[in-house]
């Protein structure tokens, strides 16, 4: 096990040098400019001040994602309340929810809730979400259905990413850093400017290796399927991302931006997946190996133990047995930007994205003996949109915005579940590829209407047709799996109405009325049995929102405030049920209706009277709760009592619990953001910048059960604290920062299964009885988020001529 002493060693250690180094205080900082710098978003599309924009968001500027080295998605739930995050193992990628609506399945057939928007690029694959940050421009995260302007994907709302684009002088950024927990270098460069008069371009590659923040402890029991870890620490992982953007403007009524991205991410045992909870204990059951022995103490640690498999008795697994995740994307967008006159702008967007990705899993997440089962995946998507939209800005009542969509996609997973050789079970004991055709025509318009000065009506829908099909086949034969639903096709019109009255300059208010949906699609997560269906049903949303936007104090306070109510029927969400000849079925269910309401508070403070000092505060206050959900498969060991009382069986077992009234996956009651920056002007140009952040969350569900043992399916609440320093030389030409992550080190997570781990995840756990069976009751398993993060970063910026 790694010292992690060193983390407070070095810290103790900068502080000395740091004291020594900085340059004596030229006295009081200067009472500089205390306005809150104006935010400009384009939640509708165009850009907007996010003041005047009748959305409840939150924005982060490049400054602050720089600030608090901000360098994955994973990273955003502790700046966004009512933003929570789920890891998932293979090609399902990170599950993704805003206020509690998100995707719950642990399917990669599923689209997400939350939509993923990357320079006009819209993604809803949830290995989408993995890819790094960096070189970012501003970070959007738009909470609600956004069907109107955001389509299909977003009736839980939209992450919006916009990269830095080309700047009007040569611009040379060198960084590197070193994160102490996880032993990961991490380098930056980025070069920018103009080629000529009309043409910019700007360069920008990153390059990271970790060893890992969980210690793999894991030792195997010989002759049993299984090797000890080579790789001690998890997930051990390599990573770069290129991107270059060409920028032409060659007159002042067309523009033309070009962005091209490459991102490859491989990692072993990149699920990090833990035992969390083990009620009935982790001995062995009776005749079967010892899965959750090796001294595995199901808690929700940086201690891991996951054995790999033994190629001996997994001859066909990939990497030699070694659990792994590798995962290769590229993907752009071609914006295309033509004013015929001033108040009238013509924008085409040309989107392309490819991704494919291989790994393979202990599916049996045994800690010792070898696993019943692993699974080898290879999964693609491809996607190729094209959106063309007009708006206009004429000076008097009336304005429009219109467009339309197409998209072309199609994926493909191919799951081979492998069975081990040293328990005599077959070398493969299910072998599928289930590809999936996506068509999609989506028209959509608004019209504003300023009925008086101040006060604007904005109506408008959003038409989409959506075809998939689906055509699973077995690769080895090459004959086709018959299903009874081969292909879904969903027509849906989205209307919005806003009313939006701007009392002053600096006072907003809104209100809106939504409604959203999300196409259904099929269960691919294991192949597909035939006669049996794995298509479900569209999900939807209607209701509506209304918010205040202020600025206060002479333009020191930002204060925003917005309360929404939403109902929600055929909720997407993911169950396992039991095994079926020998293979657990991963399935995805509509449940039946959902209502989320609450408010979202964001505060932001500048006081004139201490210059170069910032404090924010954002708060989310949300209940989530199912209406009605029947029928959700009862957890391993669950009895009648237990509520494990629908669905009998003709054995008189039951299979079923009802939901109803239980909250919703990664729905917190309540999340904070409090923190503060300050910048001290130090003698000869010197600065000195401090900021601080603390995440707070209430407990939440991490997976759907009722009535389990301790409440194990939630994670309790927490508190994550953040602190980082940084010293600036003159000009800003070079910055030595040191950030912590976490600091008080909470180990958290915001996805969770119940499985039949001491059965090696294929042999069921008895439930819907009156006693409880010699089995006991399914263990709980978590995918950890890392904990504390320490970085020690050096930038460097040659040209630059001072930033604020």
């Amino acid at each position: 096990m790694r010292d992690r002493t060193c983390t407070s060693s070095f810290a103790l250690l900068l502080g000395i040098v740091l004291a020594v180094l900085l340059p004596p205080v030229s006295g009081a900082a200067d009472a500089g400019d205390s306005d809150l710098q104006e935010v400009i978003v384009s939640a509708r599309k165009r850009q907007e001040s996010i003041l005047n924009v009748p959305v409840i968001e939150q924005a982060i500027s490049q400054d602050k994602l720089e600030r608090l080295q901000v360098t994955e998605l994973t990273d955003l739930p502790n700046l966004v309340p009512g933003l929570n995050l789920g890891h998932s193992l293979l090609s399902i990628g990170t599950l993704v929810s805003i206020r509690g609506v998100g995707t719950a399945s642990q399917d990669p057939g599923v689209d997400q809730s939350v939509s993923l928007n990357i320079d006009g690029l819209s993604l809803g694959n949830g290995l989408a979400f993995t890819s790094g940050l960096f070189d970012l421009g501003q970070i959007e995260v738009l909470k609600g259905p956004q069907a109107l302007f955001y389509g299909k994907s977003s009736p839980g709302g939209v992450i919006a990413l916009r990269t830095a684009d080309p700047t009007n002088e040569l611009e040379v950024i060198g960084r590197a850093g070193y994160e102490l927990e996880s032993n990961n270098p991490r380098g930056e460069l980025i070069l920018s400017g103009p080629v000529t008069d009309t043409l910019k371009l700007r360069l920008a590659g990153m390059y990271s290796q970790a060893k890992g923040y969980f210690d793999n402890v894991a030792t195997a029991l010989p002759g049993s399927g299984a090797l000890t870890p080579t790789y001690k620490h998890d997930p051990d992982s390599k990573n770069y991302m290129v991107r270059g953007t060409a920028l032409w403007d060659p007159s002042s009524e067309f523009t033309a931006r070009l962005k091209v991205n490459f991102v490859h991410d491989r990692a072993i045992n990149a699920e990090t997946s833990q035992c969390t909870s083990a009620p009935s204990g982790t001995a062995p059951l009776p005749f079967l190996p010892s899965f959750l022995g090796g001294g595995e103490d199901c808690r929700l640690d940086r201690i891991s133990r996951t054995v790999y498999l033994d190629p001996a008795a997994f001859p066909a697994a990939l990497n030699g047995g070694v659990p792994f995740l590798e995962t290769s994307q590229s993907y752009g967008t071609l914006e295309l930007n033509y004013r015929p006159v001033q108040a009238l702008a013509l924008t085409s967007t040309t989107a392309y994205y490819n991704m494919h990705s291989q790994s393979l899993v202990n599916a049996s997440e045994s800690t010792y003996a070898g696993p019943f089962i692993g699974v080898n995946n290879r999964f693609r998507r491809r996607e190729i949109t094209e959106e063309v939209r007009v708006n206009s800005e004429y000076s008097g009542a009336l304005n429009v915005s219109a467009g339309a969509l197409y998209e072309d996609g199609n994926l493909a997973d191919h799951v081979t579940v492998l069975g081990n050789g040293a328990d005599l079970l077959a070398p493969t004991l299910a072998d599928g590829v289930t590809p999936v055709d996506i068509k999609t025509y989506s028209l959509f318009g608004q019209g504003r209407w300023n009925i008086v000065e101040r006060l604007e009506l904005a109506a408008g829908l959003r038409w989409t047709d959506e075809k998939r099909d689906e055509r699973p086949f077995d690769p080895n034969t090459g004959e086709v799996t018959l299903v009874p639903v081969p292909e879904i096709h969903s027509k849906k019109v989205s209307p919005e109405v806003t009313l939006t009255y701007k009392a002053a300059d600096d006072l907003t208010v809104f209100g809106a009325l939504k409604r959203g949906y999300k196409s259904g699609s099929f269960s691919i997560a294991t192949p597909p049995v035939e006669g049996i269906d794995n298509s479900f049903g569209d999900e939807k949303v209607q209701g509506g929102e209304a918010g205040v936007k202020s600025r206060l104090l002479e333009r020191q306070l930002a204060l925003n405030v917005g309360g929404y109510f939403y109902n929600y029927s055929g909720l997407q969400v993911g169950v396992i049920s039991p095994p079926r000849n020998g293979v657990p079925i991963i399935q995805t269910l509509n449940a039946a209706t959902a209502r989320t309401y609450g408010l979202d508070l964001d505060a932001a403070y500048r006081p004139a009277a201490v210059a170069g000092l910032g404090l924010n505060m954002a708060l989310n206050w949300n209940h989530a709760r199912y209406l009605r959900f029947n029928n959700a498969p009862c957890w391993g060991g669950q009895l009648v009592s237990e509520g494990c009382n629908q669905n009998v069986l003709p054995n008189g077992i039951f299979t079923a619990q009802d939901l109803s009234g239980t909250p919703l996956i990664r729905a917190p009651q309540w999340q904070a953001n409090l923190g503060f920056e300050y910048q001290w002007p130090l003698a000869n140009d010197y600065r000195l910048q401090f900021g601080n952040s603390n995440a707070i969350s209430s407990r939440y569900v991490t997976f759907l059960a009722k009535d389990r043992p301790n409440n194990d399916n939630y994670q309790s609440a927490f508190v994550k604290v953040d602190l980082n320093v940084s010293l600036l030389g003159p000009g800003d030409r070079w910055e030595v920062a040191l950030i912590g992550k976490d600091l008080n080190d909470k180990v958290t997570s915001g996805n969770c299964v119940a499985s039949p781990l001491r059965g090696g995840a294929i042999v069921a756990t008895p439930s819907g009885g009156t006693t409880r069976s010699a089995a006991g009751i399914d263990p709980a398993s978590c995918f950890a988020d890392p904990g504390r993060e320490v970085w020690l970063r050096f930038t460097v910026r040659p040209f630059a001529a001072g930033r604020n």
